[in-house]
């Protein structure tokens, strides 16, 4: 598909998340799923709310790992782009999954504010990854396909 971006807000079947349940920082928001909530398959229950001083923590590595990576290169200056975090468990583990777009995006679309946003074919401007709390390593960076806008 050339020219156009697929963007899918997940608000079906309680992924929507309510605003008492979303809380903006200045970066983006925090979104609280509940245990009914099934955003994706590798999310899984139990949900919890990553703190300020963990989201500190993880922005912090962020840039270094971004640069370090290949992938990294795609992405412009992290400045311009908004994030949703979901903390989310996977085999025991804390994770966040860092979910970010740029501000082409966040200026025209408000539901980002209490719905994930999932993209497809939306280029750089959309990127993804996660973050593993006990460890404090990112894995799984996914930056969309080769559509800009």
């Amino acid at each position: 598909m050339h020219g156009a971006a697929f963007c899918m807000l997940l608000g079906s079947r309680g992924v929507a998340v309510a605003q008492e349940r979303s809380q903006l920082v200045d970066i983006g928001v925090i979104l609280s799923l509940s245990t009914d909530d099934r955003p994706m398959p590798h999310m899984t229950p139990p949900f919890w709310t990553p703190s300020p001083d963990q989201l500190a923590q993880l922005e912090a590595q962020l840039k270094p790992y971004l640069d370090g990576s290949h992938q990294g290169k795609w992405i412009a200056e992290l400045g311009v782009y908004k994030r949703q975090y979901v903390g989310y468990t996977e085999r025991g583990k804390r994770r966040i999954f860092v979910n970010s777009f740029c501000e082409q995006f966040w200026k025209r679309e408000e539901s980002w504010r209490d719905q994930l946003v999932i993209v497809f074919d939306g280029g750089p401007c959309f990127h993804s990854v996660h973050y593993d709390t006990s460890s404090s390593q990112f894995d799984r960076l996914q930056i969309n396909g080769p559509w800009r806008f």
